[in-house]
């Protein structure tokens, strides 16, 4: 089957497939993840195993422009009211599950030695790697129900300002975690700091590009009147495929690149509003499709029975973590219950950025003895979440009364 009659197949029955879930009241985008995941070369032989490299670039830029517009949440005026809430939300809402995890697991091989099969030093890195994994949230998936069921509040903003921020984050606990364990397993010539160092160009390169790129934005709405919504259009989507070739190539971080713009263009273009009016009503429905069915064709479900102790176990304590975390560092900023109470429910979906990070550690020769079952723990665990976690943020956004639609 060619390339354009496979995805056009795929995009029909994923988009079937999310009509139905949402006439049953349940997220749209849990369709579409399924219909990846079903279709997907590693679950059934039906379409060529080469659709996931040669479908890449479209994700990269649904995944940009995705970003772009989380970037476009996070107006400064409304991220001001909740900025104490959002700060140590994230803070806690990271560290929690990277303590808990690994605390847990190194805990079980001191208890029971010999139950988790490996030499103690590797079972340090795996413990140690697996708490760094938990800290990421998917902001695309929580972000999907909140257009899709039309949430505004207080909770919402605080969602989307931790989520934003906690990639970030879990970037540097990730590189800062490699850079630790490289002391006592890395090459003798080997820098203990480089990747934290490398991180650091990543995120901080990653967000002046996106500046940068805001600024290009804003010269054209300045000197650009135009109120053609064509026009619009291909002027953003042609920023955002630039800004995502641009980031790869100077090998930064093509999220935050892609965030930063959407937070410069919501705070200082003075077409701002037309913008993102335009962007939710022409191109986000389409952009969610095909990013969330694409994702599903990543997705390997036959790698959770060869991990299952460490995906339930991964599942039970980040989700602990991520509700501890939220609610203490709400308690801390003083935040209003009903932020307390919901805010943590946004906060489970995971994927993208952490299946890049642990392919970046399964690509290293130097984790080759606990590789695997990295890689198995957190792609069976990105199924998991990214199923459950939109049904968890819908029920967090009903619970603190801002979803405008229900049906």
């Amino acid at each position: 089957m060619n390339i354009l009659l496979a995805i056009g197949f795929l995009l029909i029955i994923g988009y079937a497939s999310g009509w139905l879930l949402e006439r049953w009241g349940l997220p749209k985008i849990i369709g579409y993840m399924a219909t990846g995941i079903i279709f997907s070369p590693h679950t059934i032989n039906f379409l060529d195993p080469e659709i996931t490299s040669t479908s890449q670039p479209i994700l990269k830029v649904c995944l940009s422009f995705i970003a772009f517009e989380v970037g476009g949440a996070l107006k400064w005026e409304k991220v001001q009211k909740h900025e104490k809430e959002i700060i140590s939300i994230t803070l806690l809402a990271s560290v929690f599950p990277y303590f808990l995890i690994a605390g847990c697991i190194s805990g079980i091989s001191l208890l029971f030695p010999g139950f988790i099969p490996y030499s103690p030093i590797n079972i340090l890195c795996l413990s140690l790697i697996l708490g760094a994994l938990a800290s990421p949230t998917d902001p695309t998936a929580t972000f999907a129900v909140m257009h899709q069921f039309r949430a505004r509040g207080k909770v919402s903003d605080t969602i989307v300002g931790v989520a934003a921020l906690d990639d970030a984050l879990g970037i540097l606990i990730f590189s800062f975690t490699l850079g630790l364990i490289s002391i006592f397993i890395g090459p003798d010539n080997a820098s203990w700091d480089s990747p934290l160092i490398f991180s650091l160009y990543q995120i901080g390169a990653g967000i002046l590009l996106g500046i940068v790129l805001g600024y290009g934005f804003q010269l054209i709405s300045r000197f650009f009147k135009s109120t053609s919504e064509g026009q619009w259009v291909v002027i953003v989507l042609s920023l955002l495929i630039f800004c995502a070739g641009l980031a790869q190539y100077l090998k930064v971080d093509e999220v935050l690149a892609s965030m930063s713009m959407g937070i410069f263009v919501v705070n200082k273009c003075n077409q701002q509003k037309l913008i993102f009016k335009i962007l939710e009503r022409y191109t986000e429905e389409i952009i969610f499709l095909f990013f969330f069915l694409l994702s599903g064709l990543y997705l390997n479900i036959a790698t959770i029975p060869k991990a299952f102790f460490f995906i339930l176990l991964f599942i039970i304590l980040r989700t602990l973590g991520k509700y501890l975390g939220s609610h203490t560092g709400a308690r801390f900023a003083k935040a209003a219950p009903v932020i307390q109470k919901n805010t943590a429910g946004g906060l489970i979906p995971q994927g993208g950025i952490v299946i890049g990070l642990v392919l970046s550690v399964y690509q290293d020769p130097l984790y080759k003895e606990i590789s695997d079952i990295l890689l198995t723990t957190i792609m069976g665990t990105s199924i998991i979440n990214e199923l459950i976690g939109p049904v968890a943020a819908k029920y967090s956004l009903k619970k603190s009364g801002e979803l405008r639609k229900t049906k």
